[in-house]
């Protein structure tokens, strides 16, 4: 056990590394074990492996797809090679195979204070020759109070890593405009723990004082168990074994649960709640996932199957719920999933595009004339293929009427709609003030097929002209300063003005021009009339607005000057609090 394991400050240290979708259960409490899913993160098995497993009949295991166990005691742990952290969790299997009542919420002492904060490394912060950037924020509330009468105020900070290993780092203040920096002690400290860009940083402060640091991997490492020591299927056999002996006889047997990995271990009450969702074909969920931006945890997608596929465990409810994701991420995510890993996805006025509002003139007429000149850069191609203005992707051209007809996805997911003068529902489909379903040629030009591919998801909407960029927004949108379209009313203002906005659960994401603002006041009204929540990012109890610069370090708003603001702000976040 790590040096201080059973105090409240190693604690939360382990829960911070362990990340936001930590999911351990409390003694006493009651949870679901599911073998299949313990299998799954086994070692995938060898070639050799594979072909003998081809010859021999697969087994048939003699053991329930779920087990109900009481947690008998908990361990928190760390490896001492990479630092991940783990859990001892013993298990014994209860004879309540149906449980209705929920277990009694957990009472923990009460607690010291914590004060903390959780950075993703960028290339500056893994630099041998930099050091860590900390925002103002965090070393305001986390970082011990320097002397700002020094002309360079400095301290010395003695830290313990989850091992009880003391780091010392030189905590400064300095540069234009000034940051607070981790200087000395840093690069030793990231060259020991063999840190990389994407890795998470975590710092912790008790009420008195003492001081603890952690990391948070990007990509956790694998089971070191090589397959030349115990085989695979031996591995695969010994899970089977060890539960089925503990399910007969009712004793005992020991878990070793990695928390940022499989939800294996269920809680009785998640369960419970799950079972109260009917999950069906074409339901719309969103799934917390840990990511390299700490912003994007949460992805949407559709449920396109349900049921298990795996013949070893029948009705099994382990990833039983195939889905389809909405968006691509750089990210890998699974195709099957487990019901209790999501939630329903109620939709928002924000996923939809919304018609263009009536009494006002058309701007498709006047794109006509546009059009009719010769123009190269008013040209708009008729067949259309947004990738996700619809629930499948799916568009067909009516070549007969010369207009492009997308078909309408699920509940929000549709292109935006508009009514016909004989007063029968159509399809308008609109881009940079182009009605794309009025009559076109249907040459497709080598410009208006880049237009398509790099921007076929920017639309007109809201006030100011303002934005609405796709889930899959690209850096190349900022290409079609080169190609302005452009009418009598107007144009489409460069994208070098403007500045990303993306907020949390909303697929789709907009751009705001910061020119025209005046201060951090103006643009939280902004952000507040972009998304439909008006006063809820002001009150600061809802959501918290963060931005990256050019380095990609992730800063909260109001950290700088608003002049510095507007010149290191690359792309700005909406996040909840709890993030």
């Amino acid at each position: 056990m790590a040096d201080g394991a059973g105090d409240d400050l190693f604690k939360e240290l382990w829960r911070l590394c362990a990340g936001p979708l930590m999911d351990v259960p409390c003694v006493q409490d009651r949870v679901f074990y599911f073998p299949q899913g313990h299998i799954e993160l086994l070692p995938e098995p060898t070639e050799q492996e594979l072909r003998q497993m081809k010859n021999q009949k697969s087994p048939k295991y003699d053991l329930p797809s779920k087990i109900l166990c009481r947690v008998i005691d908990v361990k928190c742990l760390a490896e001492m090679e990479t630092d991940e952290v783990y859990a001892r969790i013993t298990l014994q299997p209860s004879s309540d195979n149906d449980p209705l009542d929920p277990n009694p919420i957990c009472s923990e002492k009460p607690k010291q204070k914590f004060y903390s904060f959780c950075k993703t490394l960028s290339t500056s912060d893994t630099s041998t020759h930099g050091g860590f950037s900390v925002l103002r924020k965090h070393a305001n509330e986390c970082l011990p109070q320097l002397d700002m009468t020094m002309e360079n105020p400095t301290q010395e900070l003695v830290a313990k890593d989850i091992h009880g290993v003391e780091w010392k780092f030189k905590h400064i203040y300095r540069g234009h405009p000034k940051r607070h920096l981790l200087t000395t002690g840093w690069s030793a400290f990231v060259a020991a723990k063999k840190l990389v860009v994407g890795d998470s940083f975590v710092f912790l402060r008790g009420e008195n004082g003492q001081l603890r640091v952690g990391i948070r991997r990007l990509n956790p490492p694998q089971s070191p168990t090589p397959s030349s020591v115990v085989s695979t299927q031996n591995m695969r056999l010994g899970v089977i074994v060890t539960a089925s002996h503990s399910v007969m006889t009712s004793t005992m047997f020991v878990v070793y649960y990695k928390p940022r990995t499989s939800q294996f271990i269920v809680s009785l009450n998640k369960y419970i709640d799950t079972m109260n969702n009917d999950f069906k074909i074409g339901m719309r969920f969103k799934m917390r996932h840990e990511g390299e931006d700490p912003l994007d945890k949460r992805f949407c997608g559709t449920i396109v199957g349900v049921g298990d596929e795996s013949r070893e465990w029948p009705n099994s409810q382990w990833r039983s719920l195939k889905v389809q994701w909405d968006e691509p991420a750089t990210m890998q995510r699974p195709d099957r999933v487990s019901c209790w890993e999501i939630e329903p996805l109620v939709t928002s006025p924000l996923n939809m595009i919304q018609p263009m509002a009536k009494g006002k003139r058309s701007r498709h007429a006047e794109a006509s004339s546009s059009a009719a000149s010769g123009s190269k850069e008013s040209q708009v191609a008729t067949i259309w293929h947004p990738p996700h203005l619809n629930g499948n992707g799916n568009s067909s051209q009516d070549l007969k009427n010369n207009k492009a007809v997308v078909p309408a996805g699920p509940a929000g997911e549709g292109p935006a709609c508009d009514h016909n003068e004989d007063g029968k529902k159509g399809m308008d489909c609109w881009l940079f003030g182009v009605n794309l379903t009025s009559s076109y040629s249907n040459v497709v030009t080598p410009l208006e097929k880049e237009l398509w591919c790099e921007a076929s998801t920017i639309l007109h909407c809201g006030p100011k002209e303002s934005i609405i960029v796709g889930a899959c927004e690209t850096e190349k949108v900022q290409s079609l300063n080169n190609h302005s379209l452009s009418n009598k009313q107007g144009h489409v203002p460069s994208m070098r003005t403007r500045t990303k906005v993306k907020m949390e659960g909303v697929a789709v994401g907009r751009a705001i021009d910061l020119t025209t603002l005046n201060g951090y006041d103006e643009l939280i009204v902004e952000l507040e009339k972009m998304f439909d929540i008006e006063g809820e990012i002001i009150s600061q109890k809802k959501w918290a607005v963060t931005f990256t610069d050019e380095e990609n370090d992730l800063m909260l708003l109001d950290d700088d000057l608003w002049q510095d603001f507007c010149k290191m702000v690359k792309r700005i976040f909406i996040c909840s609090k709890e993030d």
